[in-house]
């Protein structure tokens, strides 16, 4: 499917000086919002000196404090066991949910009637026409039922705009593929690293992906889905197009990837995006690697103003063949401030490794990237599986060379590479756990 869909072309396709003036208004009565209902907030900002009536323009934008997540966690523990950071009570909240806790302890949010049916939908509305999905499509969810936000925001703001949806918990990941088939799903949503493994038990269990009649995958959770060979590998084994989702729990999910598949377009009409330089936060231009700094100007429940989300990006805010004028991320995300390692003098993202090790077709797409500490003399070594059982020694020996050269290459770093035994590295329907720093 070629045609282009829109939710709201007004603002989706609205000129940058227009946009940037709805923009303003919105985080103007965010800001009002924020003052009134929560008392985080109106610390903050009268600690700064903010008045509010003072924010006019983009410049004056800077001159708000950031918000981390540190002082979420912070708020919460001097707070439990919501914090003072929310702007409802709760006896407001329908929902409920808590970060994976993958960089320290999970943070719990709130959410109320208007964001979990009204706000959600829109901003996911945006995502549907995006990918391109319609009545007339049935998506899988092959995820359990739980705290994290996971799936649950896409699947509810689907199942309202008409698609038909198939829950798939409770199942092992073989069941899930027999009754993503047999219910006729046209499409699926994982992280990248389960959609793999799930492609990984189709083969083993001779079920044909590529026949089958699902022809979309949306990727969230982690990098793989803007990496292009990790990409490309997704859409060889599934034979279906992959489209990028990227969000969080803490300022729920802001970006998708259209249909012409050139970056990752952010909800501006719903967020307000910045791009920074992690170590000074001063303002980037567009084309130079920065941290995104997201204000939600929609959330009622739990708004984050000025929200550091480490994720480190590339803004592109030249109009998509699309037709879309809204900002896109090119490469979607990138890699994360926090998840950057410093070894033998270079600054590492996993997901450098990650493109490099998944050009390599006798290892799988599982790896993990093992850190020694500073100054052990020891090598950063990468976990890998070969990627059948039918490889002999001697080409999974000139398998790793290659990385091992490929990454001295691309990276000047000289690697160890271990080949572990198929199935033993874990798997998991989350976040994969890639990055082990050795104590």
């Amino acid at each position: 499917m070629n045609e282009v869909f829109y939710w709201n072309q007004g603002l989706e396709c609205m000129p940058r000086p227009e946009l940037e003036q709805h923009q303003l208004q919105k985080l103007r009565e965010q800001l009002e919002h924020v003052y009134a209902r929560s008392p985080f907030y109106r610390s903050k900002l009268d600690a700064a000196g903010i008045r509010l009536d003072e924010i006019r323009t983009m410049e004056d934008v800077r001159r708000i404090p950031f918000t981390d997540k540190e002082e979420l966690r912070s708020s919460q523990a001097n707070h439990p066991p919501w914090g003072d950071f929310s702007c409802i009570t709760p006896k407001e909240a329908v929902r409920v949910f808590q970060t994976s806790g993958t960089t320290g302890r999970p943070v719990r949010i709130m959410l109320n009637r208007k964001d979990w049916h009204e706000i959600f939908y829109e901003q996911f509305m945006h995502f549907r026409c995006g990918y391109g999905l319609t009545e007339d499509d049935v998506l899988f969810v092959p995820f359990n039922y739980g705290l994290y936000l996971a799936w649950w925001g896409f699947q509810t703001a689907m199942e309202k705009a008409g698609l038909m949806i198939i829950p798939g918990g409770g199942q092992s990941s073989r069941d899930r593929l027999r009754s993503a088939l047999d219910w006729g799903a046209t499409a699926i949503c994982g992280t990248p690293s389960y959609l793999l493994y799930l492609a990984e038990t189709a083969r083993k269990n001779g079920i044909d992906l590529p026949g089958s009649v699902i022809g979309k995958m949306v990727a969230a959770g982690e990098p793989g889905a803007s990496i292009p060979s990790t990409k490309k590998a997704m859409e060889s084994q599934w034979g279906a197009e992959c489209f990028d989702d990227i969000g969080s729990t803490e300022i729920s999910n802001f970006g998708y990837e259209c249909i012409k598949h050139k970056g990752t377009h952010v909800v501006e009409a719903m967020f307000l995006a910045e791009v920074l330089d992690p170590a000074t936060l001063a303002p980037l231009a567009d084309g130079e690697i920065g941290e995104l700094v997201l204000t939600n100007l929609s959330c009622v429940s739990t708004p984050l103003i000025r929200y550091r989300t480490r994720d480190l990006v590339r803004f592109n805010r030249a109009t998509c063949a699309c037709g879309r004028t809204n900002l896109r991320l090119d490469g979607g995300i990138l890699g994360r401030s926090d998840d950057m390692f410093h070894f033998a003098g270079v600054n590492i993202f996993p997901g450098q490794v990650q493109h490099l090790l998944h050009e390599v077709n006798e290892f799988s797409q599982e790896y993990q990237l093992v850190v020694p500490p500073p100054g052990s003399g020891k090598h950063l070594r990468i976990r890998v599986e070969p990627a059948n059982e039918l490889l002999t020694e001697a080409q999974l020996n000139k398998a790793r060379d290659f990385l091992i050269e490929a990454v001295k290459y691309r990276i000047t770093v000289t690697p160890e590479v271990e080949v572990c035994e198929i199935g033993s590295l874990p798997r998991v329907e989350g976040k994969a756990k890639r990055l082990i720093r050795e104590a």
